[in-house]
């Protein structure tokens, strides 16, 4: 009843997700054409579930693992069935940590998962905005530029080192490296940042809608610049003709929930990560 997937699988895959609460359906899609390394589905006449695994980083023995069932045919063990085959699959690869993250606003696959021996590792509150352009901002934002690498590149450090540690996100404190260097300059149209004189005092990256790296350095937090470079983000999207606008952050992070909100944000989806050390 479990095998490999097909081509011709897809349609099928396409309806199982159209029903359910899958986090991000191209993502899905584009596992099943290029990504994953093992893809199996649960074929009983017709398929009833699927399942994946993808690495995650060259170097690192760590896998994203991910199932899904047709949400008319869950409980009946399917899901189990699919995990332990793709199990048995991994167990060969000797991983090191297993990955698997879902929607919990729907419905909670968590019990699922903790028989499985996974645990929590961090929430992450997806939000969109479908407001219109935000007014007051008085401060101007230009595209980065490489001369401001050095700069840029410790602001990434100070301001995600306390999450990062806290969250176990490795490592801790970001390394400056001539790979970022050269990756901020090849995103630099999307990446912004406001200054005082030469200083940077804000950052935000726009791209496609989605808002990210919404960062103040230290010396310049709790002056309102962290909203300034949400407002700007969301008048640039806007200007861009996007469909629709979004953004997320950990959960647990009372601040931002309460900025984003403030600004027109809702809740689109609340994703739970979970992971599993093996050995």
């Amino acid at each position: 009843m479990i095998r490999d997937f097909k081509l011709k699988d897809v349609g099928a895959i396409n309806e199982i997700i159209s029903r359910g609460d899958i986090i991000d359906e191209i993502d899905v899609i584009k596992d099943i054409q290029s990504q994953s390394e093992k893809f199996l589905v649960y074929d009983d006449a017709v398929i009833k579930g699927f399942a994946y695994a993808v690495k995650r980083a060259e170097g690192k023995n760590e896998w994203n693992v991910e199932v899904y069932v047709d949400i008319k045919e869950r409980r009946k063990g399917i899901g189990t069935a699919l995990y332990e085959e793709l199990f048995r699959y991994l167990e060969q690869e000797k991983p090191s940590v297993l990955v698997t993250e879902f929607r919990v606003d729907i419905k909670d696959p968590t019990l699922f998962y903790e028989r499985l021996g996974y645990q929590k590792w961090y929430g992450c509150p997806n939000l969109f905005y479908k407001g219109s352009v935000q007014h007051n901002i008085d401060i101007s934002f230009v595209n980065y530029e490489d001369k401001y690498y050095e700069q840029y590149a410790k602001c990434r450090q100070e301001c995600f080192y306390d999450l990062r540690k806290e969250y176990d996100f490795k490592p801790y404190f970001i390394p400056m490296s001539k790979e970022d260097r050269k990756n901020f300059l090849n995103e630099k149209d999307s990446i912004y940042i406001a200054l005082d004189k030469d200083e940077i005092i804000a950052c935000t990256t726009v791209k496609n809608g989605y808002i990210d790296n919404i960062m103040v350095p230290p010396a310049y937090q709790g002056m309102g610049y962290g909203k300034k470079a949400t407002q700007f983000a969301i008048n640039k999207a806007l200007s861009e003709g996007v469909q629709s606008i979004y953004l997320c952050y950990i959960d647990g992070n009372e601040k931002a929930d309460k900025l984003y909100k403030s600004l027109g944000f809702e809740t689109l989806q609340i994703i739970h990560v979970h992971r599993k050390f093996i050995g």
